[in-house]
């Protein structure tokens, strides 16, 4: 069947529900949707009493395909289904996207993980039909011509890290450690076919570009493609809507036309800002039933003076995947490292004052903060009579309401030593020669670590 889309979830999860499931799912796109969709999938599949039995997750960075087609021709635990989830398969469905496994590579040489580097470099020389003593032999004398194989854009040059990934290689008896064409194993078994009811499900962030493989897979599975970004306008707002429309039931909610679209005006092909935009609707209007164009206008991006406030945003939920993700598109997007790390620094200097002024005040219980509505009643009018710093004096009581909130998740000793952090990346990024891509997401790993475990 063809590639199918967002707006097709419906009917693909109802196949399920009559017993009919596909053996074989790929799954690529937005994450955040791709995500939602594989929940939506395993919760048809799996009953939950044995999910933690019967569902095996894979990263595809890390394991070959031989290893995973082995697990999906394994029987299960408990009789029944068994559910094979393999995110990451880079080094699996990667023919014909050599560009892209030159950027995954680069970016995991750049994190120190030189594992990871070899294993996408091996792939992608297997995939371009470059032997591995041409590599070597290329470094030693025409690097321009080896740039030019190795799908570097024109004119580049041949970095260094190449080099001593060459030696890695040779130092840990890797080469030849990449099956031949993984992706032809993986159409080989697909045709044979699983154990009944087994299912094997691929999380990818690129569709990839080779024919033959995604032929093989809409022929016997079904593909997903939730790139919300790269599809037509239409295809977006579809998409878009069917998320807000799943989201807002589950909460008893509904939300007006108008209200709809002004919605999806500012928020653009962005899933999981959509999911940040919803959370907030859902805080503002408390027990209101209905959204309205008004709250859209009050709310819905009146406080994103740029993209840093959704790398903020998650830094103050503590989620350390998706402020990692934030960061990579702020980078994609050309922001200046000081730029950010100066949008971080005042952001945990408000969510410092908010802390100190917390202490000051009596404790609410925990129901006033469910809500702004609730807030509004029962704390904003306590802090109004203390004087509110400079930092948060001019802030609309929503952003007040966020900037609390949040605090409470921290001691005033864990903001201080981020604080610190920050001002000691600062000076590395100004007087050493220190990757600011390193130093921002070593920043990350910290922080989220440390006040995960506070």
């Amino acid at each position: 069947m063809p590639i199918c889309a967002y707006k097709d979830i419906a009917k693909i999860l109802a196949q399920i529900e009559k017993g009919k499931p596909y053996p074989v799912y790929l799954i690529a796109g937005d994450s955040y949707l791709c995500q939602e969709v594989y929940q939506h999938l395993i919760s048809r599949l799996l009953p939950e009493k044995i999910r933690s039995f019967n569902l095996e997750v894979v990263d595809g960075e890390k394991e070959g395909i031989s290893s995973i087609l082995d697990r999906i021709q394994t029987f299960p635990f408990f009789p029944g289904r068994k559910v094979v989830l393999v995110k990451n398969a880079l080094t699996i469905l990667s023919s014909g996207s050599e560009t892209f496994l030159w950027k995954k590579a680069e970016e995991a040489w750049m994190k120190g993980e030189a594992g990871l580097c070899s294993r996408l470099l091996l792939t992608l020389f297997q995939n371009a039909g470059i032997s591995f003593k041409e590599i070597k032999d290329g470094l030693k004398g025409n690097t321009e011509g080896l740039a030019q194989k190795i799908f570097l854009s024109p004119g580049a040059i041949v970095p260094e890290w190449l080099n001593d990934m060459v030696l890695y290689i040779e130092e840990h008896s890797l080469e030849g450690s990449t099956p031949l064409y993984p992706d032809q194993l993986l159409e080989s078994a697909i045709k044979k076919g699983f154990p009944e009811g087994h299912v094997l499900i691929f999380l990818v962030e690129n569709l990839p570009v080779k024919n033959k493989i995604i032929r093989t897979l809409t022929d016997h599975g079904m593909v997903l493609d939730l790139s919300i970004k790269k599809a037509k306008k239409g295809e977006q707002t579809a998409a878009l809507k069917g998320l807000l429309k799943t989201r807002l039931s589950q909460e008893g909610k509904s939300i007006l036309p108008q209200a709809e679209a002004l919605l999806l005006e500012r928020v653009g092909p962005e899933a999981y800002l959509l999911e940040m935009e919803i959370q907030k609707l859902l805080s503002y209007t408390g027990d209101r039933k209905q959204i309205q164009p008004v709250d859209i206008a009050e709310i819905v991006g009146a406080f994103r003076e740029e993209p840093i406030f959704e790398l903020t945003t998650v830094l103050g939920e503590r989620k350390l995947k998706e402020g990692l993700e934030k960061l990579k598109q702020l980078w994609e997007q050309g922001y200046h490292p000081l730029q950010i790390l100066a949008g971080i620094t005042n952001d945990l200097r408000r969510l410092l004052v908010a802390k100190e002024l917390l202490e000051t005040v009596p404790e609410a219980p925990s129901r006033a903060w469910q809500n702004f509505g609730a807030f509004s009643a029962k704390i904003l009018p306590q802090l109004k009579q203390v004087p509110l710093p400079e930092l948060l004096s001019k802030d609309h009581p929503f952003r007040l309401f966020n900037t609390f909130k949040t605090a409470r998740n921290f001691s005033s000793p864990d903001l201080i030593s981020a604080l610190e952090a920050l001002h000691e990346a600062d000076r590395l990024l100004k007087t050493s020669g220190a990757t600011p891509a390193f130093l921002l997401e070593d920043f990350i790993l910290s922080f989220c670590k440390t006040t995960i475990s506070s």
